[in-house]
């Protein structure tokens, strides 16, 4: 078997810069073996043949001591297969380990439901998509039990533990649909997880990257809110469940009131939560320091918006549901009422009987 392999088929095609070190050390360990494993079986051969005993052999004679030379020589050698085996890997171990400074970054998600990809500009996916000849650094954590990220063509095999934050990074050299999947064992279904990497050229890559980026499309202003709770930042400082972080917890703020460290007493409205987001330093909630760094210039309109309907949900005085969709559309019923109200407002305008009215009704009041 050793003889007739093709050694070339043993690993699938090289689609990243990685793979030239991993599998040079591959085959370099797997050639080293299979001389070992030959000189050792030959020898074995070799010294069964010569030394079988024989008829007339005198029996209970002492056997020789060990050659001193042979004998080192054989220690040697298996400590050179094994340096050997140590230098051929190390250099792609800490390659490995060091992504480069300027990586694209991609947020991975773990779990028994499969993997999620979040880009830098908040967009989510359950493939991976990248850039041929651009560094990518993936940063995995799990939300159950361990998994991993085996990329075969990508020479990628990282575990992902919980409570902990695998970093793994490749750069893809030829574009394709290359196989991901989990290889540690998570469970009877671990072999589902799976999904695929899709190796694009940078001009399309960046064509894609600009026809999904759009956080709004498929969303409601809810669901868009939340998703920009964690791609800007908020996560880390505003926690979901009442506990106190770097800043005040989002459950229950929308709609009650409290102290600044002015001492002035304010509700956290609409006006509020835009004003706490783009110059959140004026007024801060006492109890918590002004550390936080302002938005102003760096988010919408729109997103303030979407953050803002999200917060009303984690709120019992949040009251009813923005109605909007994410197209900033009112609802039917709302427009309708807006529609009447503008043809009532219009038509008292354009009626002196009505005005005449109207100033008469204050009159008597006045009286």
């Amino acid at each position: 078997m050793i003889a007739s392999a093709n050694l070339s088929s043993w690993l699938p095609q090289a689609a990243s810069t990685q793979a030239t070190g991993v599998d040079a050390a591959f085959y370099g360990v797997y050639v080293a073996g299979a001389f070992a494993v030959i000189l050792v079986t030959g020898l074995a051969v070799t010294f069964v043949r010569q030394f079988r005993q024989r008829r007339g052999d005198e029996q209970g004679a002492p056997g020789g001591r060990a050659h001193p030379l042979l004998q080192g020589l054989w220690v040697l050698s298996a400590v050179a297969i094994a340096v050997f085996a140590f230098a051929a890997g190390l250099p792609g171990f800490l390659d490995a380990n060091a992504a480069p400074w300027l990586a694209y970054r991609v947020q991975v998600g773990a779990s028994h439901e499969g993997f999620r990809f979040t880009y830098p500009n908040g967009h989510v996916a359950d493939t991976l998509h990248v850039a041929t000849g651009r560094p990518v650094r993936l940063d995995a954590t799990t939300a159950d039990v361990v998994h991993s990220l085996l990329v075969p063509a990508l020479r990628v095999n990282e575990p992902i533990l919980p409570g902990r934050t695998a970093q793994a990074w490749f750069t893809a050299t030829s574009p394709g649909t290359y196989d991901l999947r989990s290889g540690t064992w998570g469970g009877d279904t671990y072999q589902d997880l799976r999904t695929a990497v899709v190796a694009h050229a940078p001009a399309d890559f960046d064509a894609w990257m600009t026809r999904v980026s759009d956080i709004f499309a498929g969303r409601t202003m809810e669901q868009a809110g939340e998703l920009l709770y964690g791609t800007k930042g908020c996560r880390a400082c505003h926690s979901l469940d009442g506990s106190k972080l770097v800043g005040p917890s989002f459950k229950n703020l929308y709609g009650h009131e409290f102290d600044t460290r002015e001492g002035v007493r304010i509700t956290a409205d609409a006006a509020y939560i835009r004003t706490s987001i783009l110059t959140p330093n004026v007024s801060v909630v006492a109890g918590f320091e002004p550390v936080m760094t302002p938005y102003e210039g760096k988010i919408t309109d729109k997103e303030i918006e979407a953050i803002t309907a999200w917060l009303r949900t984690l709120s019992d005085k949040g009251g009813a549901p923005a109605g909007a969709d994410s197209t900033g559309a009112a609802p039917a019923a709302d427009a309708m009422q807006v529609s009447q109200a503008g043809e009532a407002s219009q038509a008292a305008e354009a009626s002196p009987a009505a005005q005449a009215a109207a100033a008469h009704a204050t009159a008597q009041e006045g009286k």
